[in-house]
């Protein structure tokens, strides 16, 4: 073995830039799977950590100080099955004003609670920014810094209450609850008209269980509601799941041009090691010790790699996980384990390991006079009758040459070809889960909303306007194109348990609803409404069945003409004349606006609020923050396994140098130039660049199909047509062409040096 050691080393320094190769990708396709292995075991745990680590509320009870008071909601602390409790805390509500930021759907106003300190034995609360509020005339507001129209410093001046300046902003892993914070001092100024208590409980499995410890818990307390922690960890897993099938996809693509890499490189070193592998049989090496150095000089790169790759892989989830708790004001928790990272790099260097095999065999059976032999005389390659036929055709010297390079070699021209066209289609794919995911963020009301606008029905300029008129004064505003208002309502099924959230619209609705959907059509008026594909399959219904909605005393039967993407089963959107009640006030239903195309919004919403005294107007800006972190994964793949594509590229032009260095002796003596040299060899690999284009562009199309119909299926949403077909004939374009731009970039350097080749160094034995 000390003598495989040796040849195994010097094989590595004579070879370095194929050792460099081996230990980039595989590290590339080590951090890849790391990542997609992380992300998975984070989808089943980081949530319940994360949630831990915080201390979040399994449920926030509300109560009403008219019917229950202080001392019967702190008893209730010490209920059984309650694990830790936290509260009663005073609460009010400050009345909207323009800036206020986001509030609950259906109120008049956001939620502020009276709380001395940001810890606490449950809902620990994480100052993102200034500090906690400490005296009167001071609040701290849920969320960031940069997350809504206000900053640190700012006034809140909602009408009728106290000047309010913020001084900090601070994230709460509790679903629900407060959007801030003030001194309890302060809280009595506000005219608190709820109590808030915050439970662990012993039994919160699931949303069954958090109701029945709730009933436990505040067992003869008269409750207004309370919200539960299931909803926000449903919608973390649904966040997380959607991100697998990509990286599923993207892992497998990175480890298949990997394979691809690793077996080109390894058989080509054994193409050009024939002298070598004859020398070292002469000198005695067996068979055995042959496929041994070969092995060796392989895993030596290969293990450098790996760890890389595992370093890489693991601090990449790590940073995934702990952006997608950030989004739910979770603590990070990390992301995979050491054995979980562990098993992937084993897995890892057991691929290389099969992928090196069948040529290092190859070398060890080669006998050793037919090496030498091979490593000393020119081979009439198969690449001779393809140079004949190219040279009748008034193709340049250099080009036809250049084109019958990959027949020479059709094994290794196949796996570079496979190379390429996996880099093609990772890069096609890409750019249409970059199209998908916009789609899918811009598709609800809100991406299509401009403005939303609320109404003070006590206003100068809004006192006692119907619906109507309010409809008239936005459409008499310069720049308003579609006006729309709606309100969520709950309603129920007969025959089923569970209540459901029927979304009434009114107005021109029909320009907000966007293109979700999977089945059938939008609803155009009364009688007619549209459910997610999500409620269909878990009822067994399809579009034209007849549902029964109840609302109060009241039945209506409607029939079902479409359902959309979106794995909320409990979510229906029907005209506002359909639900008997849900006119409602003004005051209780958001408008909102489309403006004309080349208005501001800003600008529009402060002109609104100006000529409308009462009209509370705010320009929307769609949360794109989860698109931004999809397709930063999409671009990150794309990148590495066109970058593993380009080393293969760059691994057969320097195999194919070092073979024909005789050939381009000879070419150099009779006259070619430098030029007409990297001509030749770029040629030969743009050739395979063009033909990986061409099919790794159709193969992009149906593996982008495939992974968004796979998302839908696992979240039960189903995917709308129009997110599955996005390309067009210009999208297409730019990966038709990374085929040939990554080809001749891994070809250009290699081609350089076999420009540089001095002739009568490589001539000296003629």
């Amino acid at each position: 073995m000390s003598a495989v050691w040796a040849a195994s080393r010097a094989g590595v320094r004579r070879r370095r830039l194929q050792a460099v190769s081996i230990g980039v990708v595989v590290a590339l396709s080590t951090a890849t799977l790391v990542f997609g292995l992380g992300l998975l075991a984070a989808s089943n745990s980081l949530f319940d950590d994360a949630f831990a680590k915080a201390r979040g509320a399994h449920a926030t009870v509300t109560f009403d100080t008219g019917k229950t008071t202080a001392g019967q909601v702190a008893a209730t602390a010490h209920a059984s099955g309650v694990a830790a409790a936290a509260g009663p805390f005073q609460a009010a509500f400050l009345p909207r004003s323009p800036g206020m930021g986001p509030g609950v759907v259906g109120e008049d106003g956001i939620l502020i609670a009276g709380r001395a300190e940001p810890g606490g034995a449950v809902d620990r609360l994480t100052i993102t920014s200034g500090r906690w509020a400490r005296a009167p005339g001071e609040v701290v507001l849920r969320g960031g810094d940069a997350a809504g129209p206000r900053r640190l410093g700012d006034n809140l001046a909602p009408p009728g209450s106290p000047v309010l300046k913020i001084v900090g902003f601070a994230t709460s892993a509790t679903d629900g609850g407060p959007r801030g914070w003030v001194t309890p001092a302060q809280i009595a100024a506000l005219r608190p008209s709820r109590l808030l208590m915050a439970y662990r409980f012993a039994r919160a499995g699931d949303a069954s269980q958090v109701k029945a410890s709730v009933a436990a818990a505040t067992a003869g307390l008269p409750m207004e509601g309370y919200d539960s922690y299931t909803a926000t960890r449903q919608s973390f897993e649904e966040n997380f799941n959607e991100l697998l099938p990509f990286v599923t996809v993207f892992g497998a693509l990175a480890m298949a041009v990997s394979v691809f890499l690793i077996g080109n490189v390894v058989s080509g070193a054994v193409v050009s090691g024939y002298r070598r592998i004859g020398v070292m049989k002469a000198l005695g090496f067996t068979p055995a010790q042959v496929t041994a150095v070969y092995l060796v000089m392989i895993m030596t790169s290969a293990l450098a790699g790996c760890a890389v790759g595992l370093v890489a892989g693991h601090l990449l989830a790590a940073r995934m996980t702990a952006t997608l708790a950030e989004g739910f004001e979770l603590p990070s928790a990390g992301g995979g384990g050491l054995a979980l990272d562990v098993a992937a790099g084993g897995c890892v260097l057991v691929l290389v390991v099969l992928a090196a095999l069948l040529p290092a065999m190859r070398a060890g059976r080669l006998p050793a006079v037919q090496a030498i032999s091979a490593g000393t005389v020119s081979r009439r390659g198969r690449g001779r009758r393809a140079q004949r036929w190219l040279a009748r055709t008034r193709l340049p010297v250099p080009a036809g040459l250049g084109l019958s390079l990959p027949v020479a070699r059709p094994a290794r021209t196949a796996l570079t070809l496979a190379g390429l066209c996996l880099g093609v289609l990772a890069v096609t794919m890409g750019l249409g889960l970059h199209q998908t995911v916009e789609k899918i963020l811009t598709a609800d009301t809100e991406g299509h909303t401009s403005v939303t606008v609320g109404v003070d029905p006590h206003g100068a300029g809004t006192a006692n306007l119907s619906e109507q008129q309010v409809y008239a004064l936005l459409r008499a505003q310069p720049g308003t194109a579609h006006a729309m208002s709606f309100q969520p309502m709950p309603v129920r099924i007969p025959g089923m348990s569970s209540t459901l959230s029927a979304e009434t619209y009114s107005g021109d609705y029909a320009a907000f609803l966007g293109d979700s959907i999977v089945r059938g059509r939008w609803f155009t008026g009364k009688g007619e409404v549209v459910t997610t594909e999500a409620f269909l399959r878990l009822n067994g219904m399809d579009v034209g069945d007849t549902l029964t909605l109840r609302t109060g005393d009241e039945q209506v039967k409607l029939r079902i003409v479409g359902s959309f993407a979106h794995s909320d089963t409990g979510r229906l959107m029907l005209d506002a004349a359909s639900l008997p009640g849900s006119a409602g006030g003004i005051e209780r239903r958001p408008f909102a606006v489309i403006v004309t195309p080349g208005t501001d919004p800003s600008a529009y919403a402060a002109s609104l609020d100006r000529a409308v005294p009462g009209l509370h107007a705010e320009a929307v800006e769609p949360d794109l923050g989860g698109g931004a972190i999809l397709n930063g994964l999409f671009l990150l793949f794309s990148l590495l396994i066109c970058g593993a594509a380009a080393l293969g590229v760059l691994n057969s032009v320097v195999l194919s140098t070092r073979e024909r260095s005789r050939d381009l002796g000879v070419l150099k003596a009779v006259g070619m130039t430098p030029r007409q040299v990297v001509l030749m060899m770029v040629t030969s690999m743009a050739a395979l660049g063009v033909v990986g284009g061409a099919i790794g562009v159709p193969l992009g199309v149906l593996a982008h199909h495939g992974v968004v119909v796979l998302t839908g299926e696992v979240l039960s949403s189903g995917m709308a047509t129009s997110w599955i077909h996005v390309y067009t004939w210009p999208l297409l374009v730019p990966p038709a062409c990374a085929g040939l731009l990554v080809a001749v970039l891994g070809a250009w350097l290699p081609a350089g040096w076999a420009a540089a080749t001095r002739t009568a160094a490589v001539l000296r034995s003629e």
